[in-house]
């Protein structure tokens, strides 16, 4: 890790970036085209960026694509910012905005026997490195876990093979022998682009532009696919990423991306950060000299802002500390919202630690520890807790209102009872409609006299009903435990033993309607004022170690080889994280740190340049 000071800054223009958007222009050129990397800090509008460039390519070529029948592609990490573009862009149909998993799959999804190959082949290869683990490995619990594995590939070999067509959602769980996971898509779609020439042909005639938000984080596989397209097609093909490579998270992004960007591309810089106060701005930028010498500059008419560094033992009342300091920011800040739950965010390492605040930790334990959902049990996709909480709690919500119209509304809306044609076809309307009102009335009954029926109470009873519409596997779920059942099952049923309530934590928590969130999940949002909580012992990870982070620990032996060998270490990825839950900060920043060793904590944070010691208050 290096150190330093963060540079002087010298009078300057609120518009000192408006070139970057010209310089962009200019790529789109039809005598010398070329792709481009924007370095763009946080708070820097790089969205707005985005946005201005789709706009300018809607005027110079909008019509000769609809024409033409192509596309500019604009690639984004979450659906919310998939939305958010397509909005400001009008929903035009030259654009199509979509989440790498949803670009690759549209790209790949008619190709079925090239994914019955590459898949045959891919499970193949995971078995055989299985075994070659079972004959050198031990025995014990490892063992049998890979003995189980094996039978579960094997099996699902032979079921690729009768597979007519492989099919994916992108934003849920895939369940079925004939899905494909997330990974899956991203190795196959990936691996294509790089290697068929068919393929390749395909994505430059459809798309002869592709834009990519959150560049840092695209997955390498893709990055090193395009790179690759670039080359081979320069005078066809115009590849266009904004990002941060200090904003670079997660492990499956591209290490060093700015040093991969070939000489030819062009490389404009975003220095100004419109978001944060002037200190929080200063901050942010004294954390980047642990990686980087690139700097931002607040804006003119910025506030001076307030940040503070709370230290806390790692065995303390966590919930007291929080509220504590949060008072203290009220009371330095004079900011009143600081005394109210719902008017900061308070910004977790980990989403258990969420779970464990905010209630729902019964029901997410048993998911995450199964290994089996991946995303969906983060973006709250995974099917059982998505319709429970998008179709069931708002009929309970309308139910114990006494809304008879709305609760008619959802049952119309969602039930196969009522549905139009069905009824069309029966010999007596009413007495299907005295089914349906029947089946509405057990499940509301579970709520009867102050109840809160568990989850797998209310999948029963619309099972049994059949008001609504479920997953093939609710059979499993609604079953006895079996031996060698699959993990997903058993997770399942355990998370959905919970009680309603629970789940409904649970939604309100993944729909970002709670004060929790993760170091994570934020980046690309701001918020006026921003807690950052580092809870090492709380979060129990390995990727992260804000203790070494602040000297509280010692590196060790893999950090200092790492180090030696300029490879990325859990410091350095601790400080990009530290920097993105910063800078989501507007107005005001208390960051909370829990530790072993408290003074230590308080001396790297001065030494560093961090905070002050005007700016620290031990609790």
């Amino acid at each position: 890790m290096t150190k330093g000071k963060p540079k002087t800054e010298e009078p300057f223009d609120d518009h000192i970036d408006d070139h970057v958007d010209k310089e962009i222009e200019e790529c789109f050129s039809q005598e010398k085209p070329k792709c481009f990397f924007v370095f763009a800090g946080a708070g820097s509008g790089k969205t707005r960026s985005l946005i201005n460039t789709l706009t300018f390519l809607d005027g110079k070529m909008g019509k000769w694509l609809l024409a033409n029948g192509k596309q500019i592609a604009v690639i984004t990490y979450t659906n919310a910012a998939c939305d958010e573009i397509s909005r400001r862009l009008h929903y035009k149909s030259i654009f199509s905005v979509s989440t790498i998993h949803s670009f690759l799959w549209e790209l790949i999804k008619n190709h079925q026997s090239d994914i019955k190959a590459w898949l045959t082949e891919s499970v193949k290869i995971e078995i055989e490195g299985l075994e070659e683990k079972q004959r050198k490995g031990r025995g014990g619990k490892a063992a049998e876990k890979r003995a189980e594995d094996i039978k579960k590939k094997t099996e699902r070999l032979a079921k690729i093979a009768v597979v007519k067509r492989f099919s994916y959602n992108p934003n849920g769980d895939n369940v079925g022998y004939d899905s494909l996971n997330h990974s899956e898509v991203v190795k196959m779609g990936s691996e294509f682009i790089e290697t068929e020439d068919t393929m390749q042909d395909i994505l430059v005639s459809k798309y002869p532009i592709l834009l990519i938000d959150e560049s840092q984080d695209t997955k390498k596989e893709l990055v090193d696919a395009l790179l690759t397209v670039c080359e081979k097609y320069k005078s066809r093909f115009i590849v266009g990423m904004f990002g941060d490579t200090m904003q670079r998270i997660y492990l499956d992004g591209k290490e060093n991306l700015a040093h991969c960007i070939p000489d030819d591309w062009e490389k404009p810089k975003k220095v100004m950060n419109h978001r944060s106060a002037t200190r929080i701005v200063q901050l942010a930028n004294t954390i980047r000299l642990t990686i980087d010498d690139q700097q931002q500059r607040p804006r003119s008419d910025a506030t001076k802002g307030i940040v503070r560094l709370f230290i806390a033992s790692s065995d303390a009342d966590k919930e007291s500390i929080e509220k504590q300091a949060a008072g203290i920011m009220a009371e330095e800040t004079k900011d009143v919202e600081w005394n109210e739950d719902t008017t900061y965010k308070s910004l977790i390492l980990e989403h258990h630690m969420a779970a464990s605040r905010f209630g729902f930790l019964d029901l997410y334990a048993p998911l995450n520890e199964s290994k089996a959902f991946d995303t969906s049990l983060r973006d709250g996709s995974i099917f059982e807790l998505s319709f429970l909480s998008k179709i069931i709690s708002p009929l309970v919500r309308a139910y114990k209102a006494n809304n008879e119209f709305e609760v008619s509304r959802i049952v119309r809306q969602h039930s196969p009872l009522m549905d139009k044609r069905k009824l069309e076809k029966v010999d007596n309307q009413m007495e299907a409609l005295h089914k349906a009102e029947n089946a509405v009335d057990s499940l509301l009954a579970l709520w009867n006299n102050d109840n809160v029926p568990s989850c797998l109470a209310v999948l029963r009873s619309i099972h049994e009903t059949g008001l609504f519409k479920l997953d093939v596997r609710v059979d499993d779920l609604l079953s006895d435990p079996t031996e060698g059942e699959p993990i997903k099952i058993m997770a399942l049923r355990n998370a959905l033993s919970v009680s309603f309530d629970v789940l409904e934590r649970y939604s309100a928590y993944v729909t970002d309607t709670t004060r929790f969130a993760t170091h994570q999940g934020v980046k690309g949002l701001e918020f006026p004022r921003v807690m950052v909580i580092m809870d090492d012992i709380e979060a129990k990870g390995f990727l992260f170690s804000y203790e070494k982070l602040f000297g509280a620990k010692p590196k060790t032996d893999s950090d200092i080889k790492n180090e030696e060998e300029g490879k990325d270490t859990s410091i350095m990825r601790t400080a990009r994280l530290f920097y993105v839950a910063c800078t989501r900060a507007q107005k005001s920043l208390a960051a909370i740190a829990y530790t072993e060793n408290i003074e230590a904590v308080k001396e790297t944070a001065i030494s560093h340049g961090w905070f002050t010691e005007n700016e620290i208050h031990i609790l």
